[in-house]
């Protein structure tokens, strides 16, 4: 699906915010609202699942989506994504910053290239940050993020880091000349890091949520790594089952 849905969301976030939409109305239907904003209908209904989350509207069949809330519900609370698909991926790098960025070269070790399932003696690109809400600048960091990329995209992503704000898989794209064709989660409980504790405002072996991610640019071929450590109060991972029929 398109991250044009995100797009969406947050126009209606801000048409809510700003009274166009008050609390205790219905929201036009999704026919109305896709005729009016240019989009499908499946992009709108995205974009007001995305608003349920934060609590703002419900919705229910027959009666329609009734704005519930002026702003989003979870604010304080940490960071909440649906990440189903490799532009969803993107857009939450879109919709946070990077502070503190460091770049360095590396060569793997074997510990390091059993951590990660890495090829020992491998080089790569290790980029370094946290990870900060747009929207709240205030609030403490949401991830420390270590990004592996193959030395082969090494140069082009180097080159363009300070300046791009969107995800680094866009820039190994560039590089590459093909696009991100699926990414591995690896989701695991875990502790603060000490290296990091300072950064991210956390206590030392809090309880934290590490996040890995694969990027693939085909079958086997791993382009991009990513380990993410997010403090336990401020990510909320958000996923969908559907039955199949």
């Amino acid at each position: 699906m398109s991250k044009r849905y995100a797009e969406v969301a947050r126009q209606l976030v801000g048409e809510i915010g700003q009274g166009v939409h008050p609390v205790g109305s219905t929201l036009p239907s999704e026919p109305a609202l896709a005729l009016a904003l240019g989009v499908s209908r499946s992009t709108v209904r995205a974009a007001l699942d995305e608003l349920q989350k934060l609590g703002m509207v419900s919705r229910r069949p027959s009666l329609g989506t009734r704005v519930e809330a002026a702003e989003p519900q979870r604010a304080g609370q940490g960071f909440s994504q649906t990440l189903g698909s490799v532009e969803a991926i993107s857009q939450y790098a879109a919709d946070t910053r990077r502070e503190g960025l460091t770049l360095a070269d590396m060569v793997a070790d074997r510990e390091k290239a059993k951590r990660l399932g890495l090829q020992p003696g491998s080089r790569w690109l290790r980029i370094s940050y946290c990870r900060v809400d747009r929207k709240d600048p205030e609030a403490p960091p949401i991830c420390w993020t270590d990004v592996y990329v193959d030395a082969q995209y090494a140069d082009h992503v180097r080159a363009r880091m300070a300046t791009h704000v969107g995800a680094v898989s866009e820039l190994v794209e560039e590089a590459a000349g093909r696009r991100i064709a699926e990414v591995e989660q690896t989701l695991r409980a875990s502790g603060v890091p000490e290296r990091m504790a300072a950064a991210l405002q956390a206590p030392v072996n809090d309880h934290a949520l590490e996040i890995t991610r694969s990027y693939f640019l085909g079958a086997g071929e791993l382009a991009l790594l990513s380990v993410s450590i997010h403090p336990g109060d401020r990510f909320a991972y958000v996923s969908r089952l559907v039955r199949a029929e």
